[in-house]
């Protein structure tokens, strides 16, 4: 799922952002942001130009104004709330290592592991 912080369906206006698949998209979650890029700059005015696009028009902006998600924090995975890791690990490590080199597939860190004791 894509939703922004007030709970809003983001899917259908940035069908390019693919959530919601592999093996961990029904048990983790990340916190993060969409950005577009416009030459070497973000350019939020797409960005929010593309908030009330859904279907073909949405599809047409998506190739012309790509957006990307920037995670910043692992806030579940495969089930266990990460929040409560203690945060003496850098947070970002935490991320970093939560999937596979093909950054599809959940791994459990060591906080994930304890968690689940």
């Amino acid at each position: 799922m894509l939703r922004s912080r007030r709970d809003r369906n983001l899917a259908p206006s940035f069908p390019e952002v693919r959530s919601g698949h592999g093996p961990a998209a029904d048990a983790t979650a990340l916190d993060g942001e969409l950005v577009v890029r416009e030459s070497s700059r973000l350019a939020f005015e797409r960005l929010r130009g593309r908030l009330q696009r859904r279907g073909a028009g949405a599809g047409r902006l998506a190739e012309q104004w790509p957006a990307h998600f920037v995670a910043f924090d692992l806030l579940r995975l495969a089930g266990t709330d990460t929040t409560r890791c203690g945060r003496t690990r850098a947070p970002g490590r935490l991320l970093r290592n939560a999937f596979l080199p093909d950054r599809t597939s959940p791994r459990r860190g060591r906080c994930a592991r304890r968690s689940l004791r």
